[in-house]
């Protein structure tokens, strides 16, 4: 007997064991459909909690912005309450797109602070304040200009997805 006819005639007369089986599969089904919504929810879903976190954080790296303009004094002042906002941010990552976007703005403020001290850098070889050859003026310039580049990527990218 094949499997086809044991299943058409033995197994399903029994009315028990076809309500088993209907069961069964109806579970699997719920499950499935469950798992597929579960990785849905998670790669594309972005929290509420995360989307405000991010936005707060992103507009005070935003106004760090345009270092050549700003005084160590004022990027402090700007600087002030950042760990605490992406304290913050992290704490609120429920899905994994809401961690992608805590790494993202975690990126976004190290390139700000690199490119804060390549700036002051160049400010004092410019100046004559510093030791350092004129040979080295050109590589910082290049570094700066790449880490703007970068910058603007991530700006791009995290006001894409917050706003």
């Amino acid at each position: 007997m094949k499997v086809h006819e044991l299943l058409q005639i033995e197994l399903w007369k029994r009315k028990p064991l076809r309500g088993i089986l209907i069961g069964f599969g109806i579970v699997v089904g719920v499950l499935v459909v469950g798992s597929g919504v579960s990785y849905v929810a998670d790669w594309y879903w972005l929290t509420p909690g995360e989307r405000n976190a991010g936005k707060a954080v992103l507009a005070q790296i935003d106004s760090l912005q345009n270092l050549e303009l700003i005084n160590r004094e004022d990027f402090e002042a700007r600087e002030k309450g950042l760990p605490e906002k992406l304290k913050t941010a992290r704490e609120s990552a429920f899905t994994l797109r809401d961690k992608g976007i805590y790494s993202e703005l975690f990126a976004y403020l190290l390139l700000t602070e690199s490119e804060r001290s390549a700036v002051w850098k160049q400010k004092q070889m410019e100046a004559g304040n510093s030791s350092a050859a004129s040979a080295d003026i050109e590589p910082n310039k290049k570094k700066i200009w790449a880490e703007k580049d970068q910058e603007r990527l991530y700006r791009m990218l995290l006001h894409e997805q917050l706003d």
